[in-house]
Formats: structure tokens, C-alpha cells, sequence
């Protein structure tokens, strides 16, 4: 392995173990979805914080938890699913909080029960904030209300409103706590399963073999620009569009964005999203007393989705990754590059998801045990999809 600094040499490990993460993600993800595991959010999100734990104390370095958050989140961005800024964004966000709760608490049993505890606590947090973003402020008058019902009709007596959100949080942060001691556990090797063959292999998932980007798709930056103006206007001045005017606006959108964006069609399909949606906001208007509030609620949200999922496609534009590139500094994608040549062969050497689940962290020791022989074997080939411009 050539000779690396230590800023490249940590940037290596976090693709080892981001690349570890993605794999847990993509195989042990598709398995709950198929199930239809409840929780199935936080048995992810315990996987990650088991993971980075497990990780740290093999290579006990200061940023190595935020930037392995990173990388797998960067990974996820070539995700076939037509929803990828909210798992991003809660990879993303669970490394950093394992991160503070590593620095603040140092690394040792204080340390990264602290850090599981932060990082399990951005669980509530996010679906908290996704019902605030595509519900509305309406999402907040329907908890205060539900609340005022429990105090008239079950009888409790709470002098503060917001107590539930903080007994949900402590509870959450107490399960990370017992996380963290599992990412203790599974950093030693007894017990953990065998994993990764001898071979070379080169499958990838979700049928995206040799296809991680079209590259004789057409990107826009103008039709960019028009859906963050567009998102962001609905996300401030919803309830100020008229009625009929907001109707024939969403279903224009939904037809332009369906005929140009494979992520927004394949989302539209989604007929069970779309249930969960109306029927969140049809019980949404019948607690404020308001159909038109529950009727905005159902276009915002369905308006927001589609949007976003359109933002994500136009985000794969090589142009823009070119651009991010040259601003973050090469090292960040170059390990990127490194570690999506190494998730086929981690994920070929992963055992199904039925056994995942089954021995979580005997699965987990195998694979942090293999951590080192994977940073031994990286190499500098690319395997990012980022169209390198010519020099000069």
C-alpha cells in the first residue's frame, strides 16, 4: 500500500468502515423493508452507532467517526431509491454525534455510551423534522391539541406541553447507551462470523452492476435552480396559494416531473406512501376542525416529496459533482472512490439479511475484525462516478 499522510491515511479507514456501513445498509436494510420490520429505522441507526464504535476502538483517531458519516452518506447518494436526502442526512448526522460524544467524553466506556446515546436520539429528531417540513406548522397546533386531549380526557397532568418529546428523547438516548456498550462488544473478535472469500468479487446490488450512472443522461442546472425555488416556495407560502391554482400547480408538476426524472416516477408508483399521506392529513384536518388544513397538509407534503426527489436527481449532474469536488479538495473523493471499489466485494462476502438480523453482532465483529485487511487491500483505482475534467 503506498505511503499515505495521516490526513489521506484517515480518510482511508473511514472508507474502510463507511463502505462496512453501506454494505450493513444495503443488505440488512433490504431485508427489514421486505419484512416490514417495525422500527426498522433505529435497527439501522443501531447498526451504524455498533459499527462506529467498533470502529473507533480499533482505530481510536480523532475525526474518524464524522468523516466515516460522511462517506457512507456520499455512498447513499447513488442509491436506486427515489428517497435519499433523509438517510443521508441521518448517516451524515449520527457520525457527527458520535463524534462529539466521543470528544467530549474521550474514548472509553463514558465516551462511547455518550456517543450512542447522541446518535439514537436522531432518530425521533428526524421524523419530528420530516413531519414538520412536509406537514407544516399545522403539525405543531395538531400535537398541542392532542396533547390538551390527554389532559381533559385520560386525565394526566402535565404543566409542560413538551414533556412526551422529552421522555421519547431520554428513552432514545438510553437505548443508544446500550447500543454503544453492544459496539463495545462486537469490537472484539470472539464469537464474530467468518466473513469475506478469498475471491475477487465484483457483484453489486440492487441490479446496478456496471451502471452506477447514466452518463448520456441530460442534466439541467436551470431546472435545478427552478425546483429548489419552487420547493422552497411552497415550504413558505403554501397556505397563501389558492386552492384551485395550488391543485392544477401540483398535478403539472407531478406530470413534468414524472416524464423527466426516473426517481420522481418510480416514487409516484409508491401507491402506499401516497395512502399513508392522505390518511395523515384527512385525521389532520378532522383534529384542527378544518378540512382546507388537512388539504394544503396532503399537496404540501406530496408536492415536497416529488420535489425532493427531483433535487436528488438533478444533484447527480456531473457538472455539479466536478464542482464539489474542486471545492472540497480531492482527498474527500479519492477515498470515496476507494471505498465504492470495495463495497461489491464486502456486500458478495456478507451473509444474507435473514442472518444478519438473526446474529447482528457476531456479523458486526466479522466485519470490523476485517477492517485492517481492508485498508491493506485499497487501492487508488476509480470507482466514483465523477467525470474528471481535462486538465488545463
Amino acid at each position: 500500500m503506498p505511503h499515505l499522510s495521516r490526513p489521506g491515511l484517515i480518510w482511508r479507514k473511514a472508507a474502510v468502515l463507511g463502505s462496512l456501513w453501506a454494505a450493513s445498509e444495503i443488505i440488512l436494510g433490504s431485508f427489514l423493508h421486505n419484512a416490514h420490520v417495525p422500527f426498522s429505522g433505529e435497527f439501522l441507526t443501531a447498526i451504524g452507532i455498533i459499527l462506529l464504535i467498533a470502529g473507533h476502538r480499533l482505530w481510536p483517531e480523532r475525526g474518524l467517526l464524522w468523516r466515516t458519516g460522511f462517506i457512507c452518506a456520499a455512498m447513499k447518494s447513488i442509491s436506486p431509491s427515489a428517497i435519499i436526502f433523509g438517510p443521508m442526512l441521518a448517516i451524515s448526522m449520527e457520525g457527527i454525534l458520535c463524534e462529539a460524544g466521543v470528544r467530549l467524553g474521550g474514548g472509553n466506556l463514558a465516551g462511547y455510551a455518550l456517543a450512542g446515546g447522541l446518535a439514537m436520539c436522531w432518530a425521533p429528531i428526524h421524523k419530528l423534522g420530516n413531519l414538520l417540513l412536509f406537514y407544516g406548522p399545522d403539525t405543531l397546533k395538531i400535537y398541542l391539541r392532542g396533547i390538551e386531549w390527554l389532559r381533559q380526557s385520560a386525565g394526566f397532568t402535565m404543566n409542560n406541553s413538551w414533556v412526551p418529546i422529552a421522555l421519547l428523547l431520554t428513552s432514545y438516548f438510553l437505548l443508544g447507551t446500550v447500543v454503544a456498550l453492544a459496539g463495545m462488544r462486537a469490537g472484539t473478535t470472539e464469537g464474530s462470523v467468518q466473513l469475506f472469500s478469498s475471491r475477487n468479487e465484483t457483484v453489486k446490488p440492487d441490479g446496478q452492476q456496471g451502471n452506477t450512472n447514466n452518463t448520456n443522461r441530460k442534466y439541467s442546472k436551470i431546472a435545478l435552480l427552478l425546483h429548489l425555488s419552487l420547493v422552497a416556495v411552497v415550504m413558505a407560502y403554501s397556505r397563501l396559494i389558492p386552492a384551485q391554482l395550488f391543485i392544477g400547480g401540483t398535478a403539472a408538476y407531478a406530470y413534468i416531473c414524472a416524464r423527466s426524472y426516473p426517481r420522481a416516477l418510480a416514487l409516484l408508483k409508491h401507491t402506499g406512501l401516497w395512502i399513508g399521506i392522505l390518511v395523515t392529513s384527512l385525521l389532520a384536518g378532522v383534529i384542527l376542525g378544518s378540512a382546507a388544513s388537512g388539504f394544503y397538509m396532503a399537496l404540501r407534503a406530496f408536492i415536497l416529496t416529488v420535489g425532493f426527489a427531483a433535487i436528488g436527481e438533478g444533484l447527480l449532474n456531473p457538472a455539479i459533482r466536478s464542482r464539489l469536488e474542486s471545492l472540497c479538495g480531492g482527498v474527500f473523493f479519492e477515498t470515496l472512490e476507494s471505498a465504492f471499489l470495495a463495497l461489491p466485494g464486502i456486500i458478495a462476502g456478507l451473509p444474507s439479511g435473514r442472518e444478519f438480523a438473526r446474529r447482528p453482532l457476531a456479523v458486526l465483529g466479522g466485519m470490523v475484525a476485517r477492517a485492517p485487511f481492508l485498508l491493506d487491500s485499497m487501492q487508488g483505482s476509480s470507482a466514483y462516478p465523477i467525470r474528471k475534467r481535462p486538465a488545463g
